[in-house]
This record gives C-alpha cells, sequence and structure tokens, in this order.
C-alpha cells in the first residue's frame, strides 16, 4: 500500500467530495516466515518502538502484533498527557525529550497525531501541597525543564477563571503553570519498514530458534 499523502490542498479537496476515496490508514499483511524483531503490542510504546527501530537502526524486517486494533490499550481509551514535570532526574530527562519528539511528529510523518500543546495547572491547597509541588518545580528547573511557582494572585492572572478567594472549601495556595506539556491521541507512528497486525494475540505465535530479548 501506498503512502498517502495528507495536506491543506487534499483536505479540503477530499471535504469538497465528502470524503470519498481515502485510502486506508493501515495495511492488513499477512505473516512472513521470519521477522527480526516481533512486538508485541500495537499501543503507542509499541508502535512507537518499531518506528524508531526502522528509523534509527535500520531494520526493515518488523512485526508489531494487537491482539486488538491498532493504537489501541491506555493509549487509545485515555487522553495521553505528556508533560515533563516530574520530580527525578531521569523521568524529567525521559519526559522532556518525548515533549520535544512529539512537537515535530506530525510534521515527520506527514500524519495529524493530534499533538496539542497547551499547559497544565497544578494547584496547592494545603501547606503539604505547597513544598510538594515547589519541591517539584526546583528539581525541574535544576534539569532546565520550564517550570514556576505561582502565589495565589500570580495564578489568577495566569488563569483569569481561577477562585482565589479565602472563604471556598479548597483556598489556592500557590499554582505551577508548566508550559511543556501536551496532549495528543494515540496515533503515533506508521513505520514503512514494520507491519502492524491487528487481531493477532501472540499466543497463536510458535516462534522457531528465537531469541527473546528483555528491554533494558
Amino acid at each position: 500500500m501506498s503512502r498517502q499523502s495528507f495536506s491543506a490542498l487534499s483536505l479540503v479537496w477530499r471535504g469538497l467530495s465528502r470524503h470519498r476515496g481515502w485510502q486506508q490508514q493501515w495495511r492488513k499483511p499477512n505473516p512472513k516466515p521470519g521477522y527480526d524483531v516481533i512486538i508485541v503490542g500495537g499501543g503507542g510504546h509499541g508502535l512507537g518502538a518499531a518506528y524508531y527501530l526502522a528509523k534509527q537502526h535500520g531494520l526493515n524486517n518488523i512485526a508489531v502484533l494487537e491482539k486488538g486494533w491498532i493504537g489501541g490499550g491506555n493509549t487509545g481509551r485515555n487522553t495521553t498527557i505528556i508533560r515533563s514535570n516530574y520530580l527525578f532526574n531521569e523521568s524529567a530527562a525521559l519526559y522532556d525529550h518525548s515533549v520535544k519528539l512529539w512537537e515535530g511528529l506530525s510534521q515527520e510523518l506527514n500524519y495529524n497525531v493530534m499533538f496539542s500543546p497547551r499547559g497544565v495547572m497544578m494547584l496547592a491547597h494545603t501547606v503539604h501541597d505547597v513544598q510538594v509541588i515547589k519541591r517539584h518545580v526546583h528539581a525541574n528547573r535544576c534539569n532546565g525543564v520550564d517550570n514556576e511557582w505561582l502565589e495565589p494572585e500570580q495564578a489568577k492572572a495566569f488563569c483569569p477563571p481561577l477562585n482565589i478567594s479565602d472563604n471556598i472549601r479548597y483556598p489556592v495556595l500557590g499554582a505551577a503553570p508548566p508550559t511543556r506539556s501536551a496532549s495528543t491521541s494515540s496515533r503515533t507512528a506508521r513505520s514503512p519498514a514494520s507491519g502492524a497486525m491487528p487481531q493477532a494475540p501472540w499466543r497463536r505465535w510458535r516462534p522457531r530458534a528465537a531469541r527473546f530479548a528483555r528491554a533494558r
């Protein structure tokens, strides 16, 4: 199946033609006798693994097995929040890099992954919340992740609908509005070097002379 090109012109044209003529977005390949890599699970992680194995490591014989539908599972059931305001150094670096990858993924794939940059404001309602959120803010800034602490008045200026009155049930003592966050859908990678097979539970497969490597 040839790769379908998406552009503003093609979207307008398809709209005027009642969206007839679109190609299928996923191939339905028949299983081959053997593969270099078999990935169990066609959700966000499995598709991402197949895509980057093909792109960065030159592997072109990959099978992605999925018992349900491609892009399903936890990634498809929920609106996925991609954020980098994690506490530990390793987590902050990993997720900040992930956000940067997602920012250019639609252009890279020529496919709308529904990446939507936006802020996620974390509110502090207790002294403990203040301590925990400030700890996150300082840890993020030490790792080069954009984050800051806002006093109630600053939080109100940042988000005018926010109620910072003292007589509400959960008064706002402060907030942290990290800007490097976003939401996205489950439509991740479509690698031409891999075959994604829905409705293909891995238990039906019988590998012979195979080596299994655990991800580290």
